[in-house]
């Protein structure tokens, strides 16, 4: 009977996540399939698009806790609370359709030092609503939320409990008694003042800064939480940026790919001498598209990354100077490869490469080619 009539209500209200189609891999000819694959009602179709159907969907967000372009995000935001519940647990406390809408952003605004945070949830594989993937994507986006939080001297204290009902009072604040003999009341206020602001920065009013035509939401977020930990510029942050190895032929498969136009090949007067690819550290979302799209494989995603480097201004990852196949075809492979180079397999598919020419550069959907005279 519950069940029933925990169904009936999805129907009644609109619980699909928003989708940015200018983020989707799918959308931009990547071949990405994982919101479809992660669905386990079979409601995502992706075709030139990814189409929600919303009678299927039942808000568990297992598609937004899988897409690596951050393209797809839930509606509504958790309030700030330190005990949420999934909508199968019956109980007093903040609820959500499903644990897995859960994002790591959402899990450090919620994260307070003093007290755990608690997520309260059903047996997830006899669930109707998520299933049996929804712990592994809770753990997602708490592994994410940790290193974020690490930047700030703060742990992320979380327990993950299963149970039919879950009761606990939103205001409860724990005072030692300590703190109350030592400062009386005025203590006791400091207290509560910071077990109640789970990051000082972090809350609702930060959500006026985040530019929803921009980045996708929740990159900014996460963003946003590095920034407030004031990183020195040598200060590695938990942030990836691609590096480009020998071997670039500086085709457009990865500007084409990139979903926030973080690439971009640039031509100055002789082509042969002069091109290269250029990064806006600070557009590149780590998605890993580039490294799918590039057809020799030279492409990698590193993890060293400095705060001073994402925020600086744009690198050039490439230059055509450096030993690399001819601009514009693919380098054959011999039987015994050289280092640098991609086997033969790779590439078989690729025989010939047209160079690409001012007029073609300004058609490529993903980047901004430049040329300059």
């Amino acid at each position: 009977m519950f069940r029933d009539l925990m169904n009936w209500a999805f129907k009644q209200a609109d619980v699909t996540p928003t989708f940015a189609s200018q983020h989707c891999l799918a959308v931009r000819g990547g071949g990405c399939r994982a919101c479809a694959e992660a669905c386990p009602h079979d409601a995502i179709t992706i075709t030139r698009t990814v189409t929600i159907e919303p009678i299927d969907c039942t808000g568990c967000g297992l598609c937004v806790a899988v897409c690596p372009s951050f393209a797809l995000s839930p509606r509504e935001r958790v309030v700030t609370d330190h005990a949420v519940r999934c909508s199968a647990v019956q109980g007093e406390t903040t609820s959500v359709v499903c644990l897995a809408r859960l994002q790591a952003s959402d899990l450090v605004r919620m994260a307070a030092p003093g007290r755990p945070l608690v997520l309260a949830r059903s047996h997830c594989a006899d669930c109707d609503i998520g299933g049996a993937a929804v712990p592994a994507a809770i753990e997602r986006a708490a592994e994410a939320a940790r290193e974020l939080l690490a930047l700030h001297g703060r742990q992320l204290e979380l327990e993950v409990v299963e149970v039919e009902r879950f009761d606990l009072p939103r205001d409860r604040v724990e005072i030692s008694r300590r703190d109350l003999l030592r400062g009386g009341w005025k203590e006791i206020r400091r207290s509560s003042s910071v077990l109640l602001a789970p990051l000082e920065g972090f809350a609702e009013a930060d959500e006026d800064a985040v530019d929803r035509r921009a980045l996708p939401v929740e990159h900014q977020r996460r963003i946003r939480a590095v920034e407030l930990s004031k990183p020195e510029p040598e200060a590695v942050v938990p942030l990836a940026l691609p590096e480009v190895l020998d071997g670039c032929i500086l085709c457009p498969a990865c500007t084409r790919a990139c979903p926030t136009n973080a690439l971009r090949r640039v031509f100055d007067g002789d082509a042969a001498g002069g091109a290269r690819l250029e990064l806006e550290n600070d557009r590149c979302i780590g998605c890993d598209a580039c490294v799918e799209a590039c057809p020799v494989d030279v492409v990698r995603m590193r993890d060293d990354v400095t705060w001073g480097e994402y925020t600086g201004p744009p690198s050039i990852v490439y230059r055509a100077d450096r030993p690399a196949a001819p601009l514009g075809a693919v380098a054959r492979a011999s039987s015994a490869p050289a280092p640098g180079t991609t086997p033969a397999g790779d590439v078989a598919r690729h025989q010939t490469a047209e160079r690409v020419d001012d007029r073609d550069a300004a058609d490529v959907v993903g980047g901004d080619d430049a040329h300059a005279s």
